[in-house]
């Protein structure tokens, strides 16, 4: 298909923290054309979402810079010879714990505002951080699973518009809404979050984005002692699953601080996701508290664990209460 030439009548300019995808979806619905018009007006013929890297082929159709196009929309890269991307100006190495493809929206800001924002991306922002209402995947009038292929930013692609099926509104202290407001920093400006939740680890300030989303995966995301894993599975789980993932895991993190003997938490905490995180990080830090994590939960020295092929690991510095 030839690329078309002419940009779209309508310009928009993206808001600050604005989804790429919700971005072009509010470009193509403010220029009458669908988000799947937009796309084949572009020369992308598949039906996928829509990365950094396809920015040039937007740029002309939405008279945009290219570069602005690059900066809001997701970037898939290599870090550490492992696919990451890079979402909001974060790196995310534990990519199933972003929802590319399946959008959730906060309701009430999505009417108030217009426009979807980057943040939403995460898995474990499961409330806003705003309202302190559960984000929403589904449509309350037809049931399917929001797609950003809908009409408009606030409309399903059933037709209807979004509206909450939730009445509730967490207490300020709830642990999911400090999750949230947690992420919402990190987007926000990158900077150290402060605000701590009970008696939680210190050196939580110190960690990545990415970081953090692999620490409360780890301790949050077993329901039973011992309990198997797969990221692939636990990926398809409704928000509702990771709103308690949030939950458990602040409780569990508070635990670990106040405990005499960490390793009673052992049979709760996902070995697994903390070996993930000393191997593959996006701060030194991540590192050093999978490293502490594992030595203090489950007694694991990482050289005895990981091999000399991986020895670069014991070198590093850990962190002490």
């Amino acid at each position: 298909m030839v690329q078309c030439r002419h940009s779209l009548p309508v310009g928009c300019s993206a808001q600050q923290g604005e989804s790429g995808m919700g971005f072009l979806l509010r470009c193509a619905t403010a220029n009458g054309v669908s988000l799947h018009g937009l796309r084949d007006l572009c020369g992308i013929s598949s039906v996928r979402t829509i990365w950094s890297s396809d920015a040039a082929s937007l740029a002309g159709v939405l008279a945009i810079p290219a570069h602005e196009l690059q900066d809001i929309l997701v970037d898939k890269r290599k870090h550490m010879d492992a696919l990451a991307y890079r979402v909001g100006g974060q790196i995310i190495l534990r990519t199933e714990l972003l929802r590319l493809s399946k959008p959730q929206v906060c309701v009430a800001c999505v009417h108030r505002d217009g426009y979807c924002k980057a943040l939403w991306d995460s898995r474990l922002y499961t409330v806003c951080h705003i309202h302190r209402t559960p984000m929403v995947e589904q449509c309350k009038v037809c049931g399917s699973p929001l797609r950003w292929h809908r009409p408009a930013v606030d409309v399903c692609q059933c037709g209807a518009y979004l509206q909450s099926d939730h009445d509730q509104v967490m207490h300020p202290d709830a642990s999911e809404v400090w999750v949230a407001g947690r992420i919402a920093n990190y987007f926000a400006s990158g900077c150290r979050f402060e605000g701590m939740s009970g008696a939680l680890p210190t050196w939580m300030v110190e960690l990545s984005l990415d970081g953090f989303l692999a620490l409360i995966q780890a301790f949050g995301v077993q329901l039973q002692p011992h309990q198997k894993v797969v990221n692939a599975s636990v990926a398809k789980m409704p928000v509702e699953f990771w709103r308690g993932v949030c939950c458990r895991a602040v409780q569990r993190l508070s635990d670990y601080t106040v405990s005499k003997d960490t390793k009673q938490l052992s049979p709760w905490i996902w070995e697994g996701g903390l070996e993930s995180l000393a191997l593959s990080f996006v701060r030194h830090a991540d590192q050093q508290v999978a490293i502490k994590l594992l030595r203090d939960v489950f007694g694991i020295e990482v050289l005895a664990r990981f091999g000399s092929q991986r020895t670069v690991l014991c070198q590093m510095p850990l962190f002490e209460d």
